[in-house]
């Protein structure tokens, strides 16, 4: 049976998205949606890099979401200003099962109203926070699910910080299966950084530390340098490891600092495919859903929020990070 699948933005991570629908073991008809000419450029380039059966599917390009309805599963890859108002349209045209880009958007008051309206159409969304299907992490998460509170320490380089700490206080909520967590900014870097994604968001370096309900601790920095590895450290009470994601390697210090296995990092192009078949079939996944990733997500609006204020002095309605 066909499947129909919505992909709203197909810039630099929606094309990825593609690749990876163009591995799904069934035969679908894919909607592209995007203004950008650019993009839609960029995302058939992207499938032609691929092996995949044509015959399978059937691909769609579009300027706009007006008139299309219903699908099994619709994944939001645009940027976050003015998402939460292409949800509501799209709930409107009776699509019900999202798969949606982080940050989710720029606002308590915009995630409140995105729980709302998702709830009133008896819809489900789920946060592409996507460690979480990472075959390494699965492996090493039993390790900690029984040990007491966990401490997990990142370190890493101009990924940006704005953009990559929710992946990470995700990472410790899946662990720890603590959702309720609490952020501090105040060892945030004085500069801002400009964002490649719009003139009007902006990037953040320094340090994140924050604390679950259950006595886990977290603390993120990223450092405005190139050339850094993503290095990611988990200690409980009797288990120590150190994951260097981008050298790919895993060190267990419990077995006398032997690396024990490669870690592996896994892309969306792969991923996404994985995801979308848990969600279409099982109408389950193994990402937070929207209601989860709401702490996370407002904690990161506040303490983003109120270091801009002390650096500007100005109040903003809306957090500039995507």
């Amino acid at each position: 049976m066909d499947k129909k699948i919505l992909l709203v933005g197909c810039g630099n991570i929606g094309s990825r998205h593609l690749q990876a629908l163009a591995k799904l073991p069934w035969s679908s008809d894919i909607d592209i949606v995007d203004p950008n000419k650019n993009a839609q450029n960029l995302a058939k380039k992207r499938l032609e890099e691929i092996d995949y059966n044509k015959n399978n599917y059937n691909f769609s390009w579009h300027e706009s979401i007006k008139g299309l309805h219903k699908s099994d599963l619709v994944i939001v890859a645009t940027n976050s200003p003015g998402r939460v108002n292409i949800i509501n349209q799209l709930l409107e045209q009776d699509h019900s099962r999202f798969l949606i880009e982080k940050m989710v958007c720029q606002s308590n008051e915009e995630y409140d109203l995105l729980l709302t309206k998702i709830k009133s159409f008896n819809a489900k969304g789920w946060v592409n926070t996507a460690r979480r299907y990472f075959l390494s992490y699965q492996k090493i998460k039993p390790i900690f699910e029984n040990s007491e509170p966990i401490n997990l320490a990142i370190s890493g380089g101009n990924g940006g910080l704005g953009s990559n700490a929710i992946h990470f206080i995700d990472l410790l909520s899946w662990i720890c299966k603590d959702y309720k967590i609490k952020l501090n900014g105040d060892l945030l870097s004085k500069k801002i950084y400009s964002n490649r994604r719009g003139a009007s968001l902006v990037e953040f370096a320094g340090t994140i530390i924050g604390s679950t309900q259950n006595g886990s601790l977290v603390s993120i920095t990223f450092l405005p340098f190139d050339n850094l590895p993503i290095i990611i450290g988990i200690s409980g009470e009797t288990n120590h490891i150190i994951i260097d994601e981008t050298n790919q390697r895993i060190l267990n210090l419990k077995n006398q600092n032997e690396i024990t296995s490669q870690f592996k990092v896994e892309y969306s192009s792969s991923l996404t495919s994985n995801i979308a078949q848990d969600i279409i079939n099982n109408d389950e996944c193994l990402l937070p859903t929207l209601e989860d990733s709401s702490f996370a997500h407002k904690e990161l609006f506040r303490i983003f929020n109120q270091h801009l204020k002390k650096l500007t002095n100005k109040d903003r309605a809306l957090c500039p990070i995507t």
